[in-house]
């Protein structure tokens, strides 16, 4: 008796219609940059078009869609040992099995299948900057194409534009993660007793989300206390808290992949007052950033006005950063893409509109030997609705004593 496909039996995050919307709109902007499709290998651009949930992007990997420009049809490209993942992914009706060895195999299998989706000399987008695959691998995706008549185009950008700008499915999402992440915080900050483990803590953390349906973040955890509390993206270690200490914690809640991101400091005992002043000061930044915000707005002014309140308030020289990114849909090892707070690296200096989330942080080192630690930071996120920018976490952002 053959087996029957699996099916899924448990409520989806989306329903097709917005899978459906999302592909129409890429293939729109595909078709506006003079491109006839996309063959799309960034996780997170596969789980935005698809719903497609999977871990296993290693170098190698070729796992991958191919969406054609202007009418969005999809091709769905994996090997057969996920076939039941790929079966319990509603929608993924189009699916062309790779080998699952060697990259030159699976190279030539999707080169073939494009070839027959589009005309010789089509313009096919790529996606070489991405966490999958392997330069090496995308290279030999590259000479396939080339050898079936194609023309490869750096596309790497083209969908997390797209999704800068949620949908209000997407939305529901990313508020429903920041009640998990305070939540999360909230656990973290009743535990704190001195000889907890950092480890321990993380524990807790990740513990409360999952117990609130969240899942595993892009990024570990950043938790440092102490001497460590200046680390800021250093993952927890087997390190007790000590009393009179900083405590700093940085995490993102991920609900549906949807990221939310909150970082707060904590007093453990006595610590240097100046420690109170600086994030009380530092922690008015974001309602500077809120009052100011105005139609047509662009991300550069909102760094602009967080580092002149930073300024005005004598803080420059604690600073570790002050700044931000786009925040949403993200899959290990990041959650961080290439649209930042203050545009870098040619990024585009967006409009904020709404449906747009970003995080804004001010990180702060010790400069003069206060005691409690080296460091103390928060971060919060932030949704452009309607009617202007909304904090997303109800917590209080200064120094909290516990």
């Amino acid at each position: 008796m053959t087996r029957q496909p699996a099916r899924v039996d448990w409520p989806q995050p989306f329903p097709p219609e917005e899978y459906a919307m999302r592909r129409r709109k890429v293939a729109e902007a595909l078709a506006g940059q003079g491109l006839d499709g996309m063959f799309v290998t960034n996780p997170a651009d596969i789980c935005y078009l698809t719903g497609y949930d999977m871990i296993w992007f290693h170098l190698r990997c070729l796992t991958g869609c191919l969406i054609t420009a202007p009418d969005a049809r999809l091709v769905f490209f994996d090997t057969p040992m996920h076939r039941t993942m790929v079966e319990l992914t509603p929608g993924l009706d189009g699916v062309v099995w790779l080998d699952g060895t060697v990259p030159d195999g699976n190279a030539a299998i999707i080169a073939a299948a494009a070839q027959a989706e589009l005309t010789a000399g089509a313009q096919l987008g790529l996606q070489p900057w991405g966490y999958s695959p392997h330069a090496r691998t995308m290279d030999t995706l590259k000479a396939a194409l080339q050898a079936k008549g194609l023309v490869p185009a750096d596309a790497s950008g083209v969908i997390e534009l797209i999704r800068l700008y949620k949908s209000p499915a997407e939305i529901a999402h990313i508020r429903g993660a920041a009640r998990i992440a305070d939540t999360a915080m909230i656990r973290a900050r009743e535990a704190l007793v001195p000889g907890l483990l950092e480890t321990e803590l993380q524990g807790i953390i990740m513990g409360s989300m999952m117990a609130d349906g969240g899942g595993d973040p892009g990024i570990r955890c950043m938790i440092g206390s102490g001497p460590r509390a200046g680390t800021h993206h250093s993952p927890a270690q087997h390190r007790p808290l000590g009393n009179n200490e900083l405590v700093f914690i940085d995490f993102c809640a991920a609900l549906h992949r949807y990221h939310v991101n909150l970082n707060r400091t904590f007093a453990l005992g006595e610590v240097d007052p100046r420690w109170f002043d600086l994030m009380d000061r530092a922690a008015a930044t974001i309602d500077r950033i809120t009052e100011a915000f105005h139609p047509g707005m662009r991300l550069s002014e909102v760094h602009r006005i967080g580092n002149e309140w930073t300024d005005a308030q004598g803080l420059r020289d604690k600073v570790w950063v002050v700044g931000g990114y786009a925040l949403g849909i993200a899959m290990p090892p990041d959650w961080v893409g290439e649209i930042w707070v203050g545009p870098r690296y040619g990024s585009p200096d967006c409009e904020l509109k709404p449906g747009m989330v970003f995080n804004f942080e001010g990180q702060f080192d010790d400069t003069e030997g206060w005691a409690g630690g080296t460091g103390a930071a928060y971060i919060e996120t932030l949704l452009v609705t309607e009617t202007g920018l909304e904090v997303l976490s109800t917590l209080p952002r200064g120094l909290v004593a516990v």
